[in-house]
This record gives C-alpha cells, structure tokens and sequence, in this order.
C-alpha cells in the first residue's frame, strides 16, 4: 500500500482547489466507483479538467488510474486504520495467522469488489453470448482458476477448454476461430508469452477478456475487456495468492451471470439425469 491517503489527509502543498477535492474524496469514497470526471467536479465545485491534474499531481495517468488505487487503500485503510499491516511471520501463533489469513482474504475481495465496473460484466456477457467456445490461456497457479472457471462455463452450456503445455496454448490461439472468445488469467499482465498470445488473437480478430492485478500493462491495452483485481507484492502477505482469490472472484461472478440466463427446467434435467447415472 502506498501513502496515498495520508497524502490526502496531510493536504499539504494542496491548492484551495485540490483541498476541496481531497476533502470530498475522504469523506465520499462509497460514492466514487461508478463517478465520472464530470460528477465529481460537480459535486467538489471544481471540473473534470481540475480532477484529471489533481491525479497527475498524486503520480496517477489519470482520473481512472487514480480511482482504482485509491478506493484499494481506503478500503485497507479503513479495516486498518492505524496502518496495521496484516504480514505473517514465525512469530504469528496458529489463532494469530487464522486472523491473519481471514483478514487478508476478506480485504481482498472487498477491495476486488470496488475496483469492479458492472458495466464490464455486461461486455462480457455480450461476448459470451457471441461466441461458442471459450479458450483459456494462464501459466503456473493461474491455470487452477482457469480450470475452475472453465468447469463453471461448460455447466453454464459454455463449451470451454484449458491446454497446460504452453505449446498447445500457442496452437489453440493459431488454430481458434473467430468464433472462439479468449480467456486470459495474467497478474503482471507482462508475460511474454502470454503477451505473445494476446498479440495473436488481436492480429486474428478474436476478442479476449482479461483478468489481472495490472491494468495498465500492454496485454490490459490489447484486451477487449480488463477485470482488475488485488493483489500485494509481499509473499508475507500471502503475494500471489491474493490474486488467485480475487481472479476466481471474478469468475465465479461471472459464472453466476451466465448460469442466470439458462433455462431453469432444461438444468433441472441436466441436473437429475448426471444424479441417475453418476456417482459423483
């Protein structure tokens, strides 16, 4: 986490302008993921011009950059408050690193959950609905989600497939017809050859959504649609894990989206004929 919000609190070398706004942002950040530019410059008496150079001067590119980040630390700020850092060590006891991890899990999803746009999810489910076949491409820990979520989508009547051996992922992305909607699970959003993938797909005219901790990265600019979700550098605070759970609070969202939209009889049957003759 960085200072960011004792920044805003501290206001120091802030102009009256910048004060006004710093001020709203602190006492109004419930209200600041679904806010434009246009909004929030309404509503600090300022404009949308003022709030993109307030961003640039805390370091940010930009409005949205800025938002992202700063609604992840409120809400560790206002779990931790005193800037307790949830990080475990051999000094933790068992009921310590229960708390711990708990803590660390929670804040992750409620800091995914406010870096999520709805509006994404409904582009989406419009790709979902034009494609007939979903193509995931993930390294390492990744390819766990990748196969949770891809057992989801075939329940939800969404044939899908996860190839480990990246050779076969390379040649799932050379042979996949336009037909086919890829599935990228990236943290860094730098993988070369995940990277590489994206390339392909963009230069065949596939869409892909993309799931990842950095949505600044060049296979965020390529991808049709970019969840973002927590993560933390730290291995003592669980690093990479805190992605994997809120990559797979994604899809499970998204899972859920698609299961909504099946007929619930046709399911039922589904349902009731693998009872009969599975064991399972």
């Amino acid at each position: 986490m960085t200072n960011l919000i004792k920044i805003l609190q501290e206001q120091k070398d802030f102009s009256e302008t910048e004060i006004m706004i710093a001020t709203y942002l602190l006492a109004n950040f419930r209200k600041l993921a679904g806010m434009s530019t246009r909004q929030l410059g309404k509503n600090t008496y300022t404009n949308s011009a003022a709030i993109v150079r307030f961003s640039q001067k805390l370091g940010f590119s930009g409005y949205t950059e800025f938002r992202v980040q700063f609604l992840a630390e409120m809400m560790q700020y206002i779990n931790h408050p005193k800037g307790e850092e949830l990080v475990v060590s051999t000094k933790d006891s068992i009921h310590s690193l229960i708390d711990k991890v708990t803590a660390i899990e929670i804040d992750t999803l409620k800091e995914t959950r406010n870096m999520l746009n709805p509006e994404d999810f409904l582009k989406a489910l419009n790709l979902f609905i034009k494609s007939k076949h979903i193509d995931f491409y993930a390294m390492d820990n990744n390819l766990d989600i990748a196969r949770i979520a891809s057992a989801g989508f075939i329940m939800a009547n969404k044939c899908s497939s996860v190839h480990s051996p990246m050779t076969m992922q390379y040649l799932q992305a050379t042979s996949a017809s336009k037909d086919h909607l890829g599935f990228i699970i990236s943290r860094t959003g730098n993988n070369r050859m995940l990277l590489d993938i994206a390339r392909l797909l963009k230069l065949r005219g596939i869409s892909f959504i993309l799931i990842t901790a950095s949505p600044k990265s060049e296979i965020a600019s390529l991808a049709d649609v970019v969840f973002s979700v927590a993560s933390v550098k730290q291995m003592e605070e669980l690093g990479p894990r805190v992605f994997l759970l809120g990559a797979k609070y994604v899809t499970d969202i998204m899972f859920t989206m698609l299961m909504t939209r099946l007929d619930y009889h046709d399911s039922q049957q589904k349902e009731q004929w693998l009872n009969k003759h599975f064991r399972y």
